[in-house]
């Protein structure tokens, strides 16, 4: 039921990126021609009898996509018919393109808006356990949400993140943790598992819940979305001037499986999860790679600034290809994460 709740989450997600598209093109005069949410054949379909649109509710229920009349520009009229997003004004197509994810921005910041409200969960730095995660090497071994972990072989903690590199540093290898429960204090022996080279024991940081008021509540949901982008941006900045370590690529399953384990510690830290899903899925369609909406942003850059648009021929197989070659890698990685659960 986890993963199940998980993979709509997730499809939530992408159909909603594509609503903020479908919702723009509409108001800036473009005729949408499908709106669909999930993927392959339909369960169900039907078509408005004011507007024209076709709406269906595919049977993979991982997303969905918002065919806009004239973004294929050697679609029949793309150019000459006043409905279609090719024939429109660059500004009225740059909304039409930032406004997918600025509505996983918008999802991101409600659901940190409602979290504030009702008592989000802020991490605590110290050498704790808030919370372990089912099956892991932590609940084996006994430990506990609350637990805090005064030593590992001896080594005094004070801090998460020094628990964190001491777990790490022992991938497969016992260790003793000194932990204090309460008034009482026990040695618990635990051996992290081997995560390629990176010791992990199955645990979360301690939080404790805060509430705001609902002005401060919408502030700091913004300048969270804005703290995660941001991180995102150079952790990636980093990976690519090789000053951070390997970095996996995660694909569907292992999103899925993220999710379902959040959801395993509670609803809270599932819609935060869901949240930081969201901010990332509005950074990567803003990347300036083909296919992407930041790809089609830099064309419609190219336009402004050289006052003529891209060739269309460049433009349908600059874009072609790109998606083939998305769709591509991201099959790879889905691949390797499969074979990865056997």
């Amino acid at each position: 039921m986890r993963v199940l709740v998980s993979i709509l989450a997730v499809g939530l997600l992408i159909a909603l990126h594509e609503l903020g598209h479908f919702a723009a093109a509409r108001r800036m005069g473009m005729k949408v021609i499908r709106f669909s949410v999930g993927f392959f054949f339909p369960l169900a379909k039907w078509v408005s009898k004011k507007s024209g649109v076709a709406y269906q509710i595919g049977a993979v229920p991982l997303g969905g996509f918002v065919q806009i009349k004239g973004m294929n520009p050697f679609e029949e009229g793309a150019y000459e018919d006043a409905d279609s997003y090719a024939a429109k004004p660059a500004w009225r197509r740059a909304i039409v393109i930032v406004a997918g994810p600025a509505a996983n921005f918008l999802v991101a910041w409600f659901l940190f808006f409602c979290l504030y409200l009702v008592g989000h969960p802020e991490p605590v730095d110290k050498a704790g356990i808030g919370f372990t995660v089912e099956g892991g090497p932590a609940q084996t071994a006994g430990l506990e949400a609350g637990d805090e972990i005064l030593s590992v072989n001896g080594q005094p903690l004070s801090t998460w993140k020094e628990l964190v590199e001491q777990l790490q540093a022992h991938p497969g290898k016992e260790i003793l943790l000194e932990v204090k429960r309460q008034e009482s204090r026990r040695s618990i022996p635990i051996t992290p598992r081997d995560d390629n080279g990176v010791g992990k024991i199955g645990i979360g940081q301690p939080t404790q819940r805060v509430s705001l008021a609902p002005h401060t509540a919408a502030l700091a949901s913004a300048v969270r979305c804005g703290q995660l982008a941001a991180g995102a941006v150079v952790g990636l900045v980093g990976w690519i001037s090789g000053t951070m370590g390997e970095v996996t690529p995660v694909g569907p399953v292992g999103i899925v499986e993220m999710a379902a384990e959040a959801l395993s510690t509670g609803f809270r830290e599932f819609l935060a999860l869901v949240a930081y899903l969201s901010v990332m899925l509005f950074l990567f369609n803003l990347f300036p790679l083909p296919a992407l909406d930041g790809g089609r942003g830099m064309f419609l850059m190219f336009e402004v600034i050289s006052r003529r648009r891209v060739n269309r021929k460049v433009d349908a197989a600059v874009n072609t290809v790109g998606f083939f070659l998305l769709i591509g890698l991201l099959l790879l990685i889905t691949a390797k994460e499969v074979f990865g659960l056997f």
